[in-house]
């Protein structure tokens, strides 16, 4: 009996621990994660706010809750509060989407879209896509998708929602000399050929056109550049109208093929305070050149466009860029979202921010999306035939 009593207290007596040892687990980490709301929302009482406004969202509001798109809109409202248009908090498709644009290749129907006075307009058509094929030209308006008015909506968002699954159809209202009519487009995976370029007939002068700076860029570059050399290339259009930028290294890999050696293609510094730079290899070897760009110019075609311009290696010929000199960092969450933060402004090779500025042209030539001749390729023509 008396042993039986001796096992009882001790078997309350390690239950008793436990248990103490329970709520002072739970007790430490309410605390760990209410100081840890107050050090990042600089609220004391962040951690109960927050939860209190989940419960009241969860019992109170009438219709369906979804407690996923709950957490995936507070993590986007941390980073709108920001205030800044290029940090934003990636999930589903948005995450799909920049995955793609970065890897090279989409779901869409091969269109470059841009805007004029008039409203969003296809600056470009693919060779051998949808868009081509079922008859898409170059100064289409682009008035509706999936009967979505396209006015006052960001470009971004009009890119968007021409892309989607591999498969389906997207409508697309088209304006064209005074008509209106609807495309509809079966949406098939584009891989973007981001470097193309030729020798213009008759002449010594190579032009090449980058789209935009993938993962492969640097490399396809360097490819095409070698291979018009040995055509003959003696000097060289580079078209960067319209290209959104991308990889600040495949930026860096183009510029190694015509800046003097170890030349600083772009710097910036960190919240820490700490300067980095990137550097190119380069070459001694130089190349008369022409820098074709415009107001959809942005990102990594501007650090390239501002090198060339810092170093005096070409002439820059075209309108204003878009003027986005900032750095994003990508950092994954989980598999299907991530966030895409500005870390940095950067500077050009000669210490320019050029943040809401954008690259101004050495000479300015406007080009509207009626004119049926190019007349900013002319005017690159006619400055290296003078050359």
């Amino acid at each position: 009996m008396s042993t039986l009593h001796e096992k009882r207290k001790s078997w309350i007596k390690k239950l008793t621990e436990a248990i103490s040892w329970a709520l002072l687990t739970v007790a430490c980490s309410f605390l760990l994660l209410a100081g840890l709301f107050a050090y990042y929302t600089g609220s004391p009482t962040g951690f109960i706010k927050f939860f209190r406004t989940l419960h009241l969202v969860e019992t109170n509001y009438p219709g369906a809750v979804d407690k996923q798109e709950l957490l995936n809109g507070a993590l986007e409202g941390i980073v709108s509060k920001l205030g800044d248009k290029h940090s934003i908090y990636l999930d589903g498709d948005d995450f799909q989407a920049f995955s793609d644009e970065t890897s090279g290749s989409y779901a869409g129907v091969g269109v470059y879209i841009g805007t004029s006075d008039d409203g969003v307009l296809v600056a470009g058509v693919m060779d051998d896509s949808p868009a081509q094929a079922a008859g898409l030209q170059r100064g289409d308006l682009i008035l509706a998708v999936d009967g979505k008015p396209t006015q006052g909506m960001p470009l971004e968002d009009v890119s968007k929602a021409v892309r989607g699954p591999e498969g389906t159809s997207v409508t697309l209202t088209i304006g064209r000399d005074g008509t209106t009519q609807d495309y509809t487009i079966e949406r098939k995976k584009i891989k973007i050929q981001t470097v193309a370029g030729h020798m213009v007939e008759g002449t010594n002068i190579g032009y090449i056109r980058v789209a935009v700076f993938s993962e492969n860029t640097g490399e396809e570059f360097t490819k095409e550049f070698q291979r018009l050399k040995g055509e003959g290339m003696q000097k060289m259009i580079l078209d960067l109208r319209n290209n959104p930028g991308g990889l600040v290294d495949q930026a860096v890999a183009v510029c190694n093929n015509f800046v003097p050696p170890d030349s600083v293609i772009v710097s910036f510094t960190s919240r820490s305070g700490e300067e980095s730079e990137y550097k190119a290899d380069g070459t001694d070897e130089r190349i008369p050149m022409v820098v074709l760009i415009n107001g959809n110019s942005a990102s990594a075609s501007e650090i390239v466009a501002g090198c060339i311009q810092d170093l005096k290696l070409g002439t820059i010929v075209g309108t204003k860029s878009y003027g986005k000199g900032t750095v994003q960092g990508v950092y994954p969450l989980d598999k299907a979202g991530a966030l895409k933060l500005t870390v940095a402004k950067y500077k050009t090779t000669n210490g320019r921010e050029i943040d809401g500025v954008g690259i101004v042209p050495d000479v300015e030539v406007n080009l509207e999306p009626n004119d049926t001749t190019d007349l900013q390729y002319q005017k690159a023509l006619e400055i290296l035939e003078n050359k």
